[in-house]
């Protein structure tokens, strides 16, 4: 394999690594958002509860 084709390899699986990584963060943050979001939806829903007692 030539020098070029390795270079060119490396440079793929390092753009890759950090695509992998990038990807893992933003799945993070959906879980926390969904979560947040849930917590909303029930202190609403919670809320509307207490307003209509």
């Amino acid at each position: 394999m030539s020098d070029a084709v390795t270079a060119l390899l490396l440079a793929l699986a390092a753009e890759i690594a950090e695509a992998r990584k990038q990807l893992a963060s933003v799945q993070k943050m959906l879980v926390e958002t969904a979560i947040d979001a849930g917590n909303l939806r029930a202190l609403v829903e919670a809320m509307r509860t207490e307003r209509g007692a």
